[in-house]
């Protein structure tokens, strides 16, 4: 019987997901085959001595920055995200001196940020110049959100309303999304650019935009003093419109430089 039982131990080792070394073991299986399936080999492990989020700056830092990040199976294939400060925040009085985010993407999308107070870092305009739209979106997306407790998580219903550029005032298409944002926790990732203690935040998305439904979900390693470190899907929440959930736009960062602002 010993020789049995071992025999099948040692099956059950040797099964995908069933190693007593997965450095995923202990995330929720959805959750982990998501995370396996676009960033293979980057997630070393846990680490609960990894701080939570208490200042939501302190992980998105509002300094002019060009990210270049690998894709993880194809180091061909490369990623550039373009943080850039700007003078005036989204929605703040003229002359106020509240500064804010502009992030450009692959996808050709800026994503206008701008902090909140109470919430953190949050997303309410976005410019498609691809496809020539505005995205307006109410309450604004989550983007980093400041811990209140053991569980930080948010929920919103975002009213998503898309304008052409053209005509801003005339909306082409609009609808409502969920928006779940969560940090899972502390996670020590590799990636090319080296070894980083990270928050794990899983943002999911589900409702519809004029024609399209939308269920979709994305994954972003983030590492305090630097943004985000490897990500299963960087694109804004209207680029599902148009496309899938797939594993062409994850990265993995190969390098950072710090633009000065003067």
């Amino acid at each position: 019987m010993t020789l049995i039982h071992t025999l099948i131990l040692s099956i059950l080792l040797s099964t995908p997901g069933m190693t007593q070394d997965d450095p995923l073991k202990t995330m929720p299986k959805g959750d982990a085959k998501r995370i396996t399936r676009s960033l293979p080999g980057v997630v070393l492990g846990p680490d609960a001595s990894i701080p939570s989020i208490a200042d939501a700056e302190q992980w998105l830092p509002l300094e002019s920055t060009v990210y270049l990040f690998d894709h993880p199976s194809d180091k061909s294939k490369t990623l550039k995200h373009v943080m850039t400060r700007i003078d005036r925040a989204p929605g703040s009085e003229p002359g106020a001196g509240t500064k804010g985010w502009a992030v450009e993407l692959p996808t050709g999308t800026t994503r206008y940020l701008k902090s909140e107070e109470g919430k953190g870092i949050v997303a309410a305009t976005d410019v498609s110049k691809p496809n020539a739209f505005i995205i307006r979106l109410s309450p604004p997306e989550p983007i980093v959100h400041a811990s209140k407790g053991a569980k930080n998580e948010i929920q919103e219903e975002i009213k998503i309303s898309i304008c052409d550029l053209d005509s801003p005032d005339k909306t082409s298409y609009s609808g409502k999304v969920k928006c779940t944002w969560a940090d899972l926790g502390g996670w020590k990732v590799k990636v090319p650019h080296g070894t980083y203690d990270t928050r794990l935040i899983k943002i999911v998305y589900d409702g519809s935009i004029g024609p399209a439904s939308v269920k979709a979900w994305k994954y972003v390693f983030m590492a305090k003093g630097i943004g985000p470190v490897a990500f299963t899907d960087s694109r804004d929440i209207s680029a599902f419109i148009f496309y899938n959930n797939d594993t062409e736009h994850a990265g993995v960062l190969r390098s950072l430089d710090r633009v000065s602002d003067g």
